[in-house]
Parts: C-alpha cells; structure tokens; sequence
C-alpha cells in the first residue's frame, strides 16, 4: 500500500507544466522503446548489445501504441464515462489488429459474446499474453495521481481480449503510470502499483521477488538467468515473463533511459513491449531531460503507427496536449485526487443520462448446444431516480427456440431485475452455426428510455472420435510379440522389456480402414461423439485412457456465408494428419509444444464437408486445436476478425 506517501482527496497538487513534461517524456519513451525493441522481438537468448549498437535501421509501427490511439479518440468523442462496449466499438472501427487474441477477441464479439468474456472464452493459448499489458499508459496519463481510477479503465480495457494475469499487469502498469506522474521515485511508483491488487495477486509475489534477485545479483546477465529460470516461457508473449524482465530493467537501470532499454533489448522475449513499457515509465518518471537527445533526434516527432486513425501522423507533442486535456477533464470530473490549477480550460463532460441498461451473462458456457439447453441471464438495471415500467422483446435465430420468460418489467430507482432465457436449438434443425445472435429491446413508450442489446452464443463442435489404437510392444523392430507367440508367454518385464509401463504408436500405420473414413463412418469402430464449446481438444477430453495412442476425428461443417480459399490455423502436440473431402491438406511427423500456429490452406465450397483428423499422442498429456480462418490477413478491413464465425457444424447421426 501507499501508505505514508498516500495523498487524500484534493491533496495533490500538479502543475500543467509538470503534468504535460511528464507526459509528453512518457510517450516519447513509448515510442523510443517500441522502434528499438522491435527488430529484437521474439529473441530468447541473452543478447551482449551495447546502446550504441542499438538503433534500427528503419523504424517499426507496433501495437504498443495504436491501440492506445484508438482509446485517446474513443475519450475524445464519447467522453469519460466509457464502457467496454464503446472501447469494442472503437475496435471494430478503427483498428487493423485482427489476429492472436486481438483476432479471438474480434471473433467473440461478432458472436455476440462481449465483454469480460470476450477474452478469456476460447481463447487459451492468448489469455494471458503481452496484447493488454503494452497498452496501460493511456489510462494512467489521464487519471495523474489516481491509481485505482486508472486500474479500473485498465480493467475494461484488458477484459476485451484477455484474462487472468495480464489483466491484472495492465491494472498494475497503468497505476505506476498514473503515479509516475507525481513523483520522481521509481520505489513509490511500483508501491503505486502494487497498491491496486489484493495481497494474493501473484503480482505481488513476482516483484518481491525479482528485487530480491537485483539486490542479490546486481550483474545483469547473473539476474537475467535467475528472472528466466522462475519466470522463462516458450511463448515470447506470455505476460508475466515479460513483466519480470519490465522490473529488472527499471531496478538495474537505475534511472539511465538507455542502460535501462539495453537491458530490456539483452533481456530478449518481446523485446518492443518490455522497452516500450519501460521507457514510458522512466519517460514519466524523469521527464523530457531525462531522455537521450540523440535518440530524439533520430526518432522525429511524429506518431509511428499502423492503424487509419485520426492520430497516423499526429505530432507526439499534440498527442500529450490532447492526453493532458482529457486528463484536466478527468480532474474536473472524475478524478478526485489531484489538482491541477493552472490547467488549461476545457469543457467539462458530464456522464449520459441515466437509462435502462441491459448486459447478458452466461451461467456455464456461451454456447448453443446441439440437444442441451443453454441458460443466459438478461441482467436489466434501472439507474434512475424513478420507477420504470419497459416491456421486453427477444428476437431470436431462426434455428433457436426459447423458454417463456416475462415480458413486462416495472423497475424501481436503482434496482435490478435478472431475466433467465432457457434456449435450445429448434426440433427438425439440421446445421448447428457458429454465431447465433439474439436481439433484445426494452419499450417503455418514449424512445430516449428504450434500451437495446445484442448477445449471441458460439456454436459447439460436433466430434465424432475414433480410438485409442495402440501397439502393445514395438512392432518397427519386432514383427511378432516377443512375449507372447507361438513358443513364448512371459511377463515382459521378465525378458527385459517394460512395456508394462508404456505402449508404442505408429503414425504410419492405418488403425482403421483410412480411405473408408475419409468417405463414411465406420459405426463397427465404436466411435464417441464429442462435443465441445471451444477449439482446444486435450486428452481429458478424449476419454480416462492414459499413454501414447493414435485417435481419429472426424467433423462435418460447412461455410454458406463465405466460399472459396481459406485455411485451418493447427495447434498439436504430437503428430497427425489432415484430410478435407477425402484429400490430405497436411502431415505434421513431429511432436512439439502446442501453439495455435501451424497454417494451412484448404477451400471452403459452401456445401457439406467431410474434415477427418488422425492424432498421434505420444505422452500422458496430449492438446490439439482447429480455427477455420481467412487465408489472407485482411489487413485493410478494420474490426474483422481473421477467424471464421461462418463455420456450420452437422451434428452426428442426422
């Protein structure tokens, strides 16, 4: 906690001149680090670069910025008193980023799963990547001196696309940066930070100890091994990995803009973030004198960014005017902690006026079964000062019927009412859709209090799984048991085999009649369906079956909302197969860490399509994933997710 450094209401005061310094050194070390940090990306090997080695030859646009471009003109246009569902809006119509969780996020949305499960919902391999963390500053450059305000904007702002700790490391960012501009003490900074998560956040347990390895091993290679031995990931763009590298930089740097950048670029893994991050907090902290003037010089004075927006080519001293305007707003209005007097006037925003609000929430799964009812529950609120009597209309998918629920409402002032929509899919359907999207709207006979709301659910995979197969002993070296035949029958274990302990695989061997599968089911194999809501398939979902075997999946989709070239984005852990209509798309013979990353093209025909998968485990554990997505990155269309929600699946046995 703050503690003795804690201000009261009103207590802070910051001087405009201060306040703007700060603010513009705070995007200026964004930017510097983020140019730097990107040629480095993705490195996990200590580098022995020197500042003077640093400088890239052409300067990269990254994500640690536009985003938070788009956030600075959502504040400008709809005021303070943002919601997700603006901060969605926003996305959808002004940023490129359709791919990772950015892509997972968008893909949600369209389905009308919105926020704070849009994140965290189908979204395993991405939930707690860097995509949230990089763009915290925004919330705290305009909430000086309030962390908690500028956490709670943080929060909004992360639960779009992400879960769990990185949510938590973008709160914990965006609050150093609100206190940052305040103070001109990193120590009361990372307090700032910290005062903003329960004592059980494992971000507190992170920076303890990550200053006790600085303290303890003050050469930064020395730390660099200890941080990456606690806290190293496979993924370049797991958050806490980076997090860790973000504190060791800022402690080892000592307050030096280039020493600090240097480490953050040796340090290696998502090399732009980490600098960025760090060289908008020491921007923050230290002010404009404290950056390096010749590295100004070479990064000019404008924006760098990737995304149409109104700010492309702003000028950085404009983009911290317009930041500390909103921020001056933000102390009129809403930020109670601090005071800045001599601040340019502005127009002071009020929030809308009260009205019926309605959000959806999901009791289990946002997902649309093929014979299980899904329960969503229709949250209304009535903020008002007054009783409002609304009538309530659900328009549902044609393929979707619903429960009886009450149609007229009467809500006193500030309260709420939880309608339960029991859905199912309708008897005779016969295509099971990805996106299944429900309208709901509040009538109350005057149009400025009626309430509209669009929610949806996902459509669950319809698997049909084939197996295990195994081998009992290693058929590539013995053609017959050695343990049982025709002259012996033995234990294994007592001629010295242990294939007690574990079996063999083969992934060339047809287990099953292939080219017949490829074609038809085979009912004589005893096949289990599975259904699930998401795309990540491990072995708890293939049975209790424990050790290597071979399984095959079969499913049958089809794309009427979209033809032609597309591509399935594959995630496996072992080796497999892929066939579509009876044809091999790919062959994968290697075993690996699962990562959705493996792209590969096929045609989308609109008709019927036969999808069959044969997996190879190789291991207790076992993780494969199937995203239908677009087979180019349509780079030009803002707001369009790269994944496909126009996948039907075919339930099996119609």
């Amino acid at each position: 906690m703050l503690k003795n450094k804690e201000k009261t209401i009103r207590e802070i005061k910051l001087s405009y001149r201060d306040y703007y310094d700060k603010v513009l050194a705070g995007w200026l070390g964004k930017s510097l680090g983020g140019v730097i940090g990107a040629p480095f990306e993705n490195h996990k090997m200590f580098g022995h670069k020197t500042a003077e080695q640093l400088w890239p030859d052409t300067l990269a646009v990254n994500d640690d910025l536009d985003i938070q471009m788009v956030w600075l003109e959502a504040m400008q246009e709809r005021g303070l008193y943002l919601s997700s569902r603006d901060l969605a809006e926003f996305w959808q119509d002004r940023c490129y980023h359709n791919y990772c969780e950015y892509g997972v996020f968008l893909n949600n949305v369209q389905r009308g799963i919105a926020p704070p499960l849009s994140g965290s919902w189908n979204n395993s391999f991405f939930a707690e990547s860097e995509g949230c963390p990089i763009r915290s500053e925004i919330w705290g450059f305009v909430c000086p001196g309030n962390p908690r305000l500028a956490a709670e904007y943080a929060q909004m702002d992360g639960q779009l696309d992400h879960g769990g700790i990185s949510v938590e490391i973008e709160q914990f960012f965006s609050a150093m940066a609100s206190w940052a501009l305040v103070t001109n003490e990193l120590e009361e900074v990372v307090k700032a930070g910290l005062s903003i998560l329960s004592s059980e956040s494992r971000i507190v347990g992170i920076v303890n100890q990550v200053r006790s390895i600085c303290e303890q091993y003050p050469e930064v290679y020395d730390a660099w091994r200890m941080i990456i031995r606690r806290y190293g990931d496979r993924d370049a763009s797991k958050a806490i990995t980076n997090l860790a590298i973000v504190l060791m930089s800022l402690l080892l740097g000592k307050g030096d803009f280039k020493k600090t950048i240097c480490i953050c670029i040796n340090s290696g893994w998502d090399t732009d973030c980490t600098a960025a991050t760090a060289g908008a907090l020491l921007g923050a902290l230290k002010g404009t004198p404290g950056l390096p003037k010749d590295w100004l010089s070479k990064l000019g004075s404008n924006l760098i960014c990737g995304v149409a927006i109104k700010h492309k080519r702003a000028a950085l001293k404009d983009i911290a005017q317009e930041t500390c305007q909103l921020g001056a707003e933000m102390a009129a209005a809403r930020n109670q902690a601090v005071e800045i007097p001599d601040a340019p006037g502005v127009t002071v925003r009020g929030g809308s006026e009260p009205k019926l609000q309605m959000k959806a929430e999901y009791p289990e799964a946002p997902v649309l079964w093929n014979r299980k009812t899904t329960q969503i529950n229709l949250h209304i609120s009535n903020p008002a000062k007054h009783n409002k009597a609304t009538r309530l209309l659900l328009k549902i998918p044609n393929q979707v019927q619903c429960g009886k629920f009450p149609t007229q409402i009467t809500l006193p002032p500030g309260k709420k009412q939880i309608i339960g929509l029991n859905v199912h899919r309708k008897q005779g359907a016969e295509w099971l859709p990805d996106r299944n999207l429900f309208t709901a709207k509040l009538l109350s006979g005057k149009r400025e209090e009626n309430a509209e709301l669009t929610f949806g659910l996902g459509g669950a995979r319809q698997w049909l799984v084939y197996g295990p197969y195994w081998d009992m002993w290693d058929q590539t070296k013995n053609e017959i048991c050695p343990y049982r035949n025709d002259q012996v029958k033995i234990n294994p274990a007592a001629m010295g085999y242990r294939d007690c302990y574990n079996q063999y695989v083969r992934f060339d061997y047809q287990y099953l009649d292939e080219e017949r599968l490829r074609r038809e089911d085979i009912p004589d194999e005893l096949p289990f369906e599975l259904e699930l809501g998401e795309d990540l398939i491990t072995e708890k979902e293939l049975g209790g079956f424990k050790g290597q075997a071979c399984y095959y999946l079969v499913r049958t989709i089809r794309s009427p909302r979209l033809t032609g070239q597309a591509a399935l984005l594959v995630g496996r852990s072992g080796p497999c197969r892929i066939w579509l209509d009876g044809k091999q798309l790919v062959e994968y013979d290697t075993m690996r860490c699962w990562a959705p990353d493996q792209k590969v093209e096929c045609v989308l025909t609109g008709s019927s399509q036969r999808l069959v998968v044969k997996l190879i485990r190789l291991s207790d554990a076992m993780s494969f994933s199937l995203f239908f997505c677009q087979r180019e990155n349509p780079i030009k269309k803002a707001g369009i997710s790269l994944y496909l929600d126009s996948i039907e699946d075919l339930p099996n046995g119609i």
